[in-house]
């Protein structure tokens, strides 16, 4: 195993606690995700517990983080009779972490399809909803419950395998990237991947390892998908747009949008990765330019130093 590696992302993850994790929302200049995040730890701090509260907390994270359960009608209603079902909030917590501990979703609510489709069939796996869900509830607790709550999410399914590949290592799950994954194989993977990653049990003592793992993951796949604005306020995120250079402003449409971004980037030896047929997006350009290392899309940032160890970083894991 490559340990100066591995070294090299508990080092990005200790940046990432240090830069992001540890500070009030007050302090991080309203860097979007991190105050969506505290946004919805006050609704989960909430004292009173009943259908309402769950159904509240479900809607907020269906709308922050765009799960989609409302496309799936009365899912949100069925999700909130099934979490009530474990009982009070704390005994609802206890399934949660048991899921984590034992890899067994033994009431099977990550396996329920939710809601109805318009024409009467079966809704949606709200697997993702019901993570987040566990996720925060599991967060008000996290000296009794240390691991947390993995987030069911497709940028760090898309990541894990990455850094698998990256350390040369054999997963014990493949996760699909086309099918919904068991919340059982999701959480035995992840679990492989922390115990890999981290050094001992007591490292970010003081935070949930799986929400630490997390945080790596997630930007990494940011990065990968060119999806920027969650991660930058919104100065910031305007002064990288201007820095990568890319033109926004010619008229056209898509077609025109196209050609300019194929005759920008031909300039440039990353468009190499991406054939020119795929360059039509504009999250696409800009993994482009993220991978052109002749740009330095962080200059003149107040957090310049710090985004650009994950730049190289992620540069590296996806060379």
């Amino acid at each position: 195993m490559n340990i100066t590696l591995k070294e090299q992302i508990t080092e990005l993850m200790r940046t990432i606690v240090k830069e992001e994790l540890r500070k009030e929302p007050s302090s991080l200049q309203c860097v979007t995700y991190n105050n969506q995040r505290a946004l919805i730890n006050q609704i989960f701090s909430l004292q009173e517990y009943n259908k309402g509260t769950v159904i509240l907390r479900l809607t907020i994270l269906d709308s922050l983080y765009s799960t989609n359960a409302a496309y799936s009608y009365f899912a949100i209603e069925n999700i909130a009779n099934e979490i009530l079902k474990l009982g009070n909030e704390e005994q609802a917590r206890e399934y949660f972490n048991q899921v984590v501990l034992e890899e067994n979703d033994s009431k099977g609510i990550f396996s329920i399809h939710y809601g109805l489709r318009k024409n009467l069939s079966n809704g949606s796996l709200q697997m993702s909803l019901l993570s987040k869900y566990a996720y925060y509830v599991l967060g008000q607790d996290k000296n009794k419950y240390p691991l947390g709550f993995p987030i069911y999410d497709r940028l760090a399914k898309e990541a894990y395998s990455i850094v698998y590949k990256m350390l040369e290592i054999e997963p014990s799950e493949e996760l699909s990237l086309t099918e919904d994954t068991p919340i059982e194989v999701y959480i035995k993977a992840l679990k492989q991947l922390k115990n890999t990653i981290f050094n001992h049990d007591n490292l970010f003592e003081g935070y949930q390892q799986f929400d630490v793992l997390d945080a790596y993951l997630w930007r990494m796949g940011k990065f990968s998908h060119g999806n920027l604005s969650l991660i930058l306020n919104k100065e910031e995120y305007e002064k990288f747009i201007v820095n990568i250079q890319l033109d926004i402003t010619s008229n056209g449409g898509l077609k025109q949008y196209k050609s300019n971004m194929i005759q920008h980037f031909n300039k440039t030896s990353a468009v190499k990765r991406i054939k020119e047929k795929d360059i039509f997006d504009f999250n696409t350009a800009v993994v482009i330019c993220l991978r052109d290392t002749r740009l330095q899309p962080f200059d003149s940032l107040e957090r310049a130093k710090y985004l650009k160890k994950i730049l190289e970083h992620w540069r590296y894991m996806t060379k």
